[in-house]
């Protein structure tokens, strides 16, 4: 589940002692609008509120999706099974509904460090990308600094550890956190929106089922002839792999899908579910059509290009690409192949 990164309004507390229900409505009374969370040893749960109604409540096993409700009774149901540590934040009433209504949404597995990357450059990215989603920051020394939101590359908001309400647009919040990762540095996390189907629960009452992992997609059938774009990238990756077999004990075709699957969000084309762009054993790459060729193009050099960075072969890479006979074809189209 995703948290508010402010403070919260209350801690510490224990769902034994508490008749929920009760609770949330002293504090509808109390802070107007709100969340719930709890945290199980197996499951999680979290009930956002307005003045007058339950907005959404969401329970999570772990390792599963989570279900969504407007009524109580499975948040109910599952505080009956097991003993829950419970916060609660107080979300102002422009938040309460973006929290409140959240689509489904999927992590990348690995995180990105500001040494590599600022964050500037990475919401520029992300900004071309169109991203949906959203970033969390952490900065050296402070435990849940800011989780940034973005809809179609345009950032609209965020919730920082500093701040109250969930969801502050202002500019000077973000600044402050772009001033605290230039002195100490960080790392970030991508989660993306996902368009999975949103299909209604068993009993008690039909809630919502909310998944965090993406629904695979029939394959597409690949059956075009390879362009100019197609060659080029292969030779690229010819290159790579001579390059990155080179290391004892690394597995080059690994870390590459690796890398596909943590930057989905930003390469949608290299999907593994969707088979746009499919990267086969013997490191050749083939695509469903001249547009997955041009985004997959691009994907598959960056992602290259990671790999060889942590890996600290650059210097050895630059002098294959040195080689590479095709490389104007992918400048042509704007990528560029020697970082």
């Amino acid at each position: 589940m995703l948290l508010p990164r402010e403070k919260p309004f209350l801690s510490g507390l224990n769902s034994y002692y508490l008749d929920v229900e009760k609770f949330i409505q002293h504090l509808q009374g109390e802070i107007g609008t709100g969340c719930l969370y709890g945290k199980g040893s197996d499951q999680e749960l979290m009930v956002y509120f307005d003045e007058s109604d339950i907005v959404r409540g969401l329970t999570q096993n772990k390792g599963e999706h989570a279900l969504a409700s407007e009524q109580l009774d499975h948040i109910l149901a599952a505080l009956t099974q097991r003993n829950f540590q419970v916060a609660v934040y107080y979300l102002d009433p422009d938040s309460i509904f973006f929290w409140g209504q959240l689509p489904a949404f999927r992590r990348a597995k690995s995180k990105l460090s500001s040494n590599k990357v600022s964050l500037p450059d990475l919401v520029f990215r992300l900004n071309q990308k169109n991203f949906s989603g959203f970033i969390e920051v952490d900065v050296k020394g402070r435990s849940d600094c800011a989780v940034l939101f973005f809809h179609q590359g345009e950032r609209r908001g965020g919730s920082y550890y500093w701040g109250t309400g969930g969801l502050s647009p202002a500019d000077d919040d973000y600044n402050t956190l772009l001033a605290m990762l230039q002195k100490s540095g960080g790392t970030y996390s991508l989660g993306y929106f996902t368009s999975d189907p949103v299909a209604p629960a068993p009993v008690p009452e039909p809630p919502i089922v909310v998944a965090e992992e993406a629904v695979p997609v029939p394959p597409v059938k690949l059956s075009r002839i390879p362009t100019d774009i197609d060659h080029a990238v292969n030779e690229f990756l010819a290159i790579f792999l001579e390059t990155a077999s080179s290391k004892s004990g690394l597995d080059p075709l690994l870390e590459l899908k690796l890398k596909f699957i943590d930057f989905v969000s930003i390469y949608p084309v290299l999907d593994p579910y969707g088979k746009a762009c499919v990267l086969h054993a013997d490191g050749s790459v083939t695509f469903a059509d001249d547009i997955a060729a041009k985004a997959g193009a691009e994907g598959i050099v960056d992602c290259a290009w990671m790999v060889v960075e942590e890996q600290k072969l650059h210097k050895k890479f630059r002098a294959g690409l040195k080689k590479m006979a095709s490389k104007d074809v992918l400048q042509a189209q704007g990528i560029e192949v020697e970082h």
